[in-house]
């Protein structure tokens, strides 16, 4: 049976606490993530996702989506659909570039040891209802694994 160790990527992108959401946000973009842990002083605090920032973006900047959970890029084309004029929305925009995922990310985190199957690790995402867990040994990260690492193992 194979182990989370076996699939896990030890590459693993993750941000420090006082990271903005706007880079967070950014790199997640980037690479094309859902999300990934907030690490300080080497332990996982926290864990952020682009539905935490686009649920907060949503509240501060008060859109009301049709979408029920749009991806950055949709919350932002209902931002331009609500008419709000550049300045005022420039503005507004202003008022929370700063904001650091402390104040957003998830502070419950599930972790799971490289040593478990990866049937505990899929059990533990379904229960707790999670895209992703960090890898921790010894308190420290050491990868992380996605439900996609998880179906590739078993395929």
């Amino acid at each position: 049976m194979k182990k989370v160790r076996d699939v896990m990527s030890t590459n693993v992108i993750y941000f420090s606490p006082e990271n903005t959401i706007f880079e967070v946000a950014k790199v997640l973009s980037e690479k094309n993530i859902s999300g990934a842990p907030v690490v300080e002083k080497e332990k996982v605090v926290g864990i952020v996702s682009t539905s935490d920032i686009v649920k907060f973006l949503k509240t501060k900047l008060k859109i009301g989506s049709v979408h029920e959970m749009p991806s950055l890029s949709l919350l932002f084309l209902d931002l331009v659909k609500t008419g709000k004029d550049f300045v005022e929305l420039k503005k507004e925009v202003k008022k929370i570039e700063n904001v650091k995922i402390k104040n957003i990310m998830s502070k419950k985190v599930v972790s799971i040891h490289p040593e478990a199957s990866i049937f505990d690790a899929a059990e533990l995402m379904d229960k707790h209802d999670v895209n992703r867990l960090p890898v921790i040994e010894n308190e420290k990260l050491v990868g992380i694994i996605a439900r996609a690492d998880i179906i590739k193992a078993i395929i």
